[in-house]
């Protein structure tokens, strides 16, 4: 189809109204400018913009479809047309459709960031300039679909340094080539020259100052010749094509050695590089060198093959050791060998002085290895607690060697054994590998606190545990402090003393019982591990001077549920995060409420597979007052303005319920009472849900300070806080951001 150009027939408004139109329509589909051929329903690819620095300044890439639809039409894409992509300088690649046909005039001029494209079969003609002064091209397969190449196609295409003219091509206008300095050989393939329209072929390479070389087909050399006289001596036929089976690199496997000229009767030869061997020609023939007689293109297909080599191996000692490894491959394999040492032995290195094992050779001739192994050194080593003792006869042997060992304990402590098991001290072993052993030492495991203290103390070693019992005051330093994690004080004990427990580095969980009254000046200083404490007592104990001295406020305090508030307001035990041990167990079989001013207590049975216990307190407005979770033991583990608190078991008395006592309700107000029962997995069991109104009058006020050991109590939004400095708690100890 020839191409329409931008055609008026009339480009003027008659005064009776009449419109003349264009005959096809230009618009822009996607990133690209169609003119649409509404006849024949076709479409070229055009310019954005003519006159500007680039019609398409900022198209890097484009994809042409085969059809685009307007209007609900679709338009088969035909033609790439005029100046479509001149001066596109950015374009480094395109995808061109098996639709078009043509190419036409100056359709990529000057796109000088291309570098390669590929026409489809269905072009039938490069119109003129249509890839002139695209420098950057170096390469372009013209398809065996063209016919015409025209005027200055690829004129300066200064990239380019071959190019193949398909058979299919019978004329090629002038200039063609212009001015193509870079490239040195055409391939011609079309049995008849194609034709010129000029006086002589001169006008379509000139310029092409480096074409050294113009292939044309086997028994046309000289019709090439006559037909393109000012080129005769450059026509040649073009060399022998070749393949090397079994290697992607000619220089890898073999060469071969090639005639002159593609249609002379020749030798060629087959050359095998080391390591491989010539096997036949991809006809079949076994020759090599060959007489070969050439009427034709023809490829000749030479077949190496790799060399088959053996390796084997030998161990220099058959007492030390054996190798593995013996077998045939071919040149250039990988093979793995191994030495593998007799008990007692090791391998050494292989009699080429390599020393990987297993180890990793390529084959490039027949080869032999010895593996050499030696006598093993082993040793002993030996640690212990250097506080508690140590061990003499460290030492290091041969094989078989007999090493003795002694464990020396420190004063106040005793060898108790070695970490296999043995008791023998000292012991001698034979050495047979490499040995680790440690002394075990101990110490007392038990005695009085002081010379004539009533208070006996015990330590666990399994679980690092300190217990104090007996009756009286507690004034021990003491010194195993580095490794014990927990410590219980008796609920007979009164005070614990000056510096009792500075030095325990490690303690983490702290019982102090019913009676203590006192915790004396850095009683537990530095104790910077401390992650718990729970305190019996129902009254505070006093804290002198830096006796938590250490601890961080975030330290979890569990006291008696009834005392909650107490240990919070206190000025010490306060400034910890204070929450109760859980609730009381009871014997029932329903859930009871019983309210008072500003409280309510709750008892609930326990349900059978219950893992959680939820008490949701709402006011009359379904506002959440406060969230209880309790576990199955009936510990208070989350509340409503806390995050879940660690679970803290506490000795539970056998019952078949849980009593519990909620603070800080509002006085003469309604609430309903929500306990659900959940399991494992969070399904619930069991939900009630009881209403009750606390008993006094409602307060008429927002706030109702009230000053207790510098603490202040607000109520504020149906709930009561205590404000101690700058900080805010709720009535369970929590505090609120």
């Amino acid at each position: 189809m020839k191409t329409k150009l931008f055609t008026l027939f009339i480009t003027f408004i008659v005064s009776a109204g009449t419109i003349f139109a264009w005959d096809y329509e230009r618009v822009q589909i996607g990133d690209l400018y169609y003119n649409l051929d509404a006849t024949n329903q076709t479409a070229e690819v055009t310019y954005q913009e003519r006159g500007s620095t680039s019609n398409y300044p900022n198209l890097t890439s484009a994809d042409i479809p085969a059809s685009v639809r307007y209007d609900s039409v679709t338009y088969s894409v035909t033609n790439i047309g005029n100046y479509a992509f001149e001066n596109c300088s950015v374009l480094t690649s395109i995808k061109i459709p098996n639709s078009v046909t043509v190419i036409g005039h100056d359709a990529f001029v000057s796109c000088s960031g291309l570098i390669s494209i590929e026409l489809p079969n269905s072009v039938t003609r490069i119109g003129t300039s249509a890839f002139a002064i695209c420098s950057g091209l170096i390469s372009i397969e013209i398809p065996n679909s063209v016919t015409r190449i025209g005027a200055y196609a690829f004129a300066s295409c200064s990239g380019l340094t071959s190019i193949t003219i398909p058979s299919s091509v019978t004329q090629i206008d002038y200039y063609a080539f212009y001015a193509c300095t870079g490239l040195t050989s055409i391939i011609c393939e079309a049995q008849t020259p194609p034709q010129t329209i000029t006086a002589s072929e001169k006008y379509i390479f000139h310029g092409c100052d480096n074409l050294s070389s113009i292939y044309v087909p086997c028994g046309t050399l000289e019709e090439y010749k006559q037909s393109w006289p000012l080129s005769s001596s450059i026509i040649k036929y073009k060399p022998l094509d070749y393949i090397i089976i079994g290697s992607v690199n000619l220089d890898v496997a073999g060469n071969v050695t090639l005639p002159p000229t593609i249609c002379d009767d020749t030798i060629i030869s087959a050359t095998p590089n080391c390591g491989y061997h010539f096997v036949q020609w991809s006809d079949g023939n076994t020759d090599n060198p060959r007489t070969i007689t050439l009427f034709q293109d023809t490829t000749f297909i030479a077949e190496f093959a790799k060399n088959t080599y053996s390796v084997k191996t030998e161990s220099a000692n058959s007492e030390r050791g054996t190798t593995k490894g013996d077998t045939t491959a071919l040149y250039l394999d990988q093979i793995e060998i191994s030495a593998t040492p007799n008990y007692g032995y090791h391998f050494s290195h292989w009699n080429d002085g390599n020393t990987d094992n297993p180890r990793i050779i390529t084959l490039y001739y027949n080869t032999t290895l010895i593996a050499d192994f030696a006598k093993n050194t082993f040793s002993i080593t030996t640690h212990c607690d250097a506080s508690h003792g140590s061990i003499s006869g460290l030492s290091q042997a041969e094989y078989l060697d007999l090493v003795e060992l002694t464990a020396i304990p420190n004063r106040g402590y005793q060898f108790v054994r070695w970490t296999d098991g043995n008791t023998e001290n000292p012991r001698t072993i034979e050495l047979t590998q490499d040995t680790t052993l440690e002394a075990i030492f101990d110490y007392l495991l038990e005695g009085k606190c002081g010379k004539d203290s009533a208070l006996i103390w015990k330590l666990d070693t399994t679980t690092m545990a300190l217990e104090i019992t007996g009756k009286g005051a507690l004034s021990e330093n003491y010194t195993y402090g580095t490794f014990i994690e927990s410590l219980t004080v008796g609920n007979e004990v009164t005070i614990i003393g000056y510096e009792a427990f500075e030095k325990f580095k490690d303690l983490k969980n702290i019982i102090i019982g019913t009676s203590v009254k006192v915790l004396e000046e850095q009683a537990f200083k530095g104790c910077t591990a401390i992650e718990t404490i729970t305190c019996y007592s129902q009254r505070p104990p006093t804290v002198n001077n830096r006796a938590l001295e250490g601890l961080d406020y975030s330290t979890i305090i569990y006291v008696p549920a009834d005392y909650l508030n107490t240990y919070v307001m206190h000025d010490t035990w306060g400034l910890y995060d204070v929450r109760p041990l859980g609730a009381k167990s009871t014997e029932t079989t329903e859930v009871t409420v019983t309210p008072a001013e500003n409280t309510v207590d709750v008892i609930w049975p326990a349900v059978s597979g219950a893992a959680t216990y939820e008490l949701v307190i709402k006011d009359k407005d379904g506002n959440v007052v406060c969230t209880l979770i309790f576990n199955a033991n009936g510990q208070l583990t989350q509340i409503a303005f806390g995050a879940p608190a660690r679970d803290h078991s506490t000795q539970q008395t056998q019952g078949t319920g849980f009593a519990f006592t909620v603070t800080g309700l509002e006085s003469g107000t309604g609430y309903d009472l929500t306990i659900t029962s959940k399991d494992g997995s969070g399904s619930t069991l069991d939900s009630q849900t009881i209403s009750f109104t606390t008993t006094g009058e409602p307060q008429a006020v927002e706030n109702v300070p009230t000053n207790i050991n510098g603490a202040r109590k607000v109520f504020f939004n149906g709930q009561i806080f205590i404000l101690r400095g700058d900080k805010v708690y709720t009535t369970t100890g929590q505090e609120v951001k």
